[in-house]
């Protein structure tokens, strides 16, 4: 368990709808997805990095809506020499050597902030 915050340290996550555009296998890498998501007219599209290959495919995420944090420092990485930038962090539920996609009982919009 991780030690207990204040309301103030989650407030400053910013978590928002985002919804997958393109998905690809990157190359060299047993975890990655590379997502293209839209997360509306305020924030606009950005390019994340996921650790959930080896749950989900490309086109088993594309098109969906998903749960991403969007105010995270861009995190730089290189594989196979190729340097790499995620600009958020898709939030899952993390099992028993499995990872489980949030979903909505309604359809909120690109960009809809979590609360």
């Amino acid at each position: 368990m991780k030690p207990t915050i204040i309301y103030d340290d989650f407030a400053k996550l910013d978590l928002r709808i985002g919804e997958v555009a393109e998905a690809s296998v990157v190359e060299g890498s047993e975890k990655l997805l590379k997502l293209t998501v839209n997360f509306g007219s305020e924030i606009g599209v950005r390019t994340i990095f996921a650790g959930i290959k080896k749950w989900y495919t490309p086109s088993s995420v594309k098109a969906r809506k998903l749960v991403f944090i969007t105010n995270l420092l861009p995190k730089k990485f290189k594989i196979n020499g190729q340097e790499f930038e995620s600009q958020g962090m898709l939030l899952a539920a993390d099992g028993h050597d499995e990872a489980a996609l949030y979903t909505f009982d309604k359809d909120p919009q690109p960009g809809t902030k979590i609360r």
